[in-house]
């Protein structure tokens, strides 16, 4: 749930590139990100081992599950799968926020 009570769902897409690749990361995040349309939010994550996650936040379960059914998101998965040498996978998961411990 989140503050509002309300459920959230999450996609996430993973991908390794290597140490050093940031800017591709964050080409590719964007390219997810604008396939993302009508999300709450859109965060790319990274380290710097060169591994990277692209996290949507969505209202429904059925709009995180139809995600990589849009075909700009299939177009941005398989821009990635070129860098990737492999098609990268889409998780969904259900979100509940939690306070910060001592609140």
């Amino acid at each position: 749930m989140s503050a509002a009570g309300e459920a959230r769902w999450g996609t996430e897409v993973a991908f390794r590139l290597g140490p050093g690749r940031d800017d591709e990361a964050r080409r590719a995040a964007a390219a997810l990100a604008r396939a993302a349309e009508g999300c709450l939010r859109h965060v790319l994550f990274l380290n710097d081992a060169g591994e990277y996650g692209a996290l949507a936040e969505w209202r429904t379960r059925a709009e995180a599950e139809g995600f990589a059914a849009r075909p700009a998101a299939a177009a941005a998965l398989a821009d990635l799968a070129s860098l990737l040498g492999r098609t990268p996978g889409v998780r969904v998961y259900r979100m509940e926020e939690m306070p910060p411990m001592g609140r």
